[in-house]
C-alpha cells in the first residue's frame, strides 16, 4: 500500500530541494533509512515539526511510494538510475512484474503500424499481465486503450505530474487509467510537461518492463531512446519491420539492424506471449480441454464453446502459433505440449 501524498510530503519535497539533492543523491539519502517511518522521525526532530504519514489505495488519490517502500518495483529497482519517489494515480503497484511488456512507438502512426500494435496487444491478453507506455498520441495511447478494454492491466508514465494530463486529448485514456490501471510520474504533482522531462521519463517504460516492443519509430525519436534504456538495461527488445520507403519504419530497421528481435509476421506475434513466460489464462485452458475432450471441427467448435467466430479464429490461431493445438484432417486436437498443460 503506499502513502497519501500530503502536507508531510510537500516538507520532505521542499527539505530535499533546499539541499540541492538530484534523484542519485535523494537515493543515496533515503536509503539511510530503514523505513519512511523512521526518515519521517528524523525530519521531525530535525525541522522540530511534526509529520502525519497516511497510507491509502484509493485510486483517485495521488499516492507516494519511495525506493525504501515494499510496494516499489523491482525491476526498476534494477536500473541505473531508478527514480527516489514516485507519484502514483489509480491502481497500486501490486502487479506481477514477470508480465510486463512495454509497446511504444510513433506519435505519427500510420494505419499499418496502428493494426500491429492492436494485434500485438491483443496476442498478449492474460488477465495478470501489464502493458506499459507513455500515453503519447498514436502507438502509445493505442496500446494501452487496447489493454483496458482486453481487461489488461495498463500503466502510463508521464513527463508531468500525475494530475496533470498531457497530452489533454488523451484526458479519456487518462481518466481510464486511473479508474482501471495506473499513472506514474517522477515528478511531483502540479508539475507541468516540458521536452527535456521525456528523455528521463523513458528509462522508466523501460525499466519497470520486462521486454519491450516497437511498433513503429522514426529514427531520431523519444522511442529509440526508450529502445536505447531496454537494451542497456538488460531488457530483450522486439521490432516489427515496415516498408523502406517509411519514416516511421526507419528506427525499427535500425533496432533490428542492431540485434533487436524481429516480428516477422502473424505467427510471431500470436507466439509473443511464450516469450514472455506467461502462464495461459483459465479461458484458454478450457478451449483446450474441450478440444481434448471432444476433438471437434471448426463448427462444432464454436457451438461448443459459443464464441464469435472473429474472437475463436482469433485464439485458435494463437494457441496453434504456441504449438499446443494442431489440425488433422480437419479436427483440432492436442500436442504433446498442449497436452503437459492439462496434466
Amino acid at each position: 500500500m503506499a502513502y497519501l501524498y500530503n502536507e508531510s510530503w510537500q516538507r520532505l519535497l521542499e527539505y530535499l530541494r533546499s539541499y540541492k539533492m538530484g534523484i542519485s543523491k535523494q537515493r543515496k539519502w533515503l536509503e539511510q533509512f530503514v523505513s519512511i517511518s523512521e526518515m519521517f522521525d528524523y525530519l521531525a526532530r530535525k525541522l522540530n515539526r511534526s509529520f502525519e504519514l497516511i497510507q491509502t489505495s484509493l485510486k483517485e488519490e495521488i499516492k507516494v511510494v519511495t525506493i525504501i517502500d515494499s510496494d516499489y518495483p523491482k525491476l526498476l529497482k534494477e536500473i541505473n538510475d531508478p527514480p527516489a519517489i514516485l507519484f502514483l494515480l489509480g491502481n497500486d503497484l501490486n502487479y506481477d512484474e514477470k508480465l510486463t511488456v512495454s509497446v511504444i512507438g510513433s506519435r505519427y502512426s500510420t494505419n499499418y503500424g496502428e493494426r500491429v500494435a492492436r494485434m500485438i496487444v491483443e496476442s498478449l491478453k492474460h488477465k495478470n499481465r501489464t502493458i506499459i507506455s507513455g500515453m503519447a498520441v498514436g502507438i502509445d495511447s493505442i496500446a494501452q486503450i487496447t489493454a483496458l478494454k482486453s481487461g489488461m492491466n495498463s500503466i502510463a508514465v508521464l513527463g508531468s505530474g500525475v494530475d496533470v494530463c498531457y497530452p489533454q486529448s488523451q484526458f479519456r485514456l487518462y481518466q481510464d487509467l486511473i479508474n482501471q490501471g495506473s499513472i506514474v510520474s517522477e515528478y511531483p504533482p502540479g508539475t507541468p510537461a516540458r521536452s527535456y522531462h521525456f528523455p528521463a521519463r523513458n528509462r522508466i517504460i523501460s525499466g519497470l518492463s520486462s521486454a519491450l516492443i516497437v511498433a513503429e519509430a522514426g529514427l531520431k525519436s523519444g522511442t529509440m531512446i526508450t529502445a536505447e534504456y531496454a537494451a542497456n538495461q538488460g531488457r530483450d527488445v522486439f521490432a516489427i519491420p515496415g516498408s523502406i520507403f517509411m519514416k516511421q519504419s526507419q528506427g525499427c530497421h535500425q533496432l533490428i539492424n542492431d540485434g533487436a528481435k524481429i516480428i516477422v509476421d502473424q505467427t510471431s506475434i500470436l507466439s509473443l506471449s511464450s516469450e514472455f513466460g506467461s502462464t495461459i489464462p483459465n479461458s484458454e485452458l478450457k478451449v483446450l480441454e474441450i478440444i481434448h475432450q471432444f476433438q471437434p471441427n471448426y463448427y462444432e467448435l464454436i457451438s461448443l464453446i459459443k464464441s464469435e467466430t472473429s474472437e475463436l479464429s482469433i485464439l485458435l490461431g494463437k494457441l496453434e502459433a504456441l504449438g499446443y493445438i494442431e489440425l488433422q484432417f480437419g479436427k483440432f486436437c492436442l500436442t504433446d505440449h498442449g497436452m503437459s498443460l492439462l496434466v
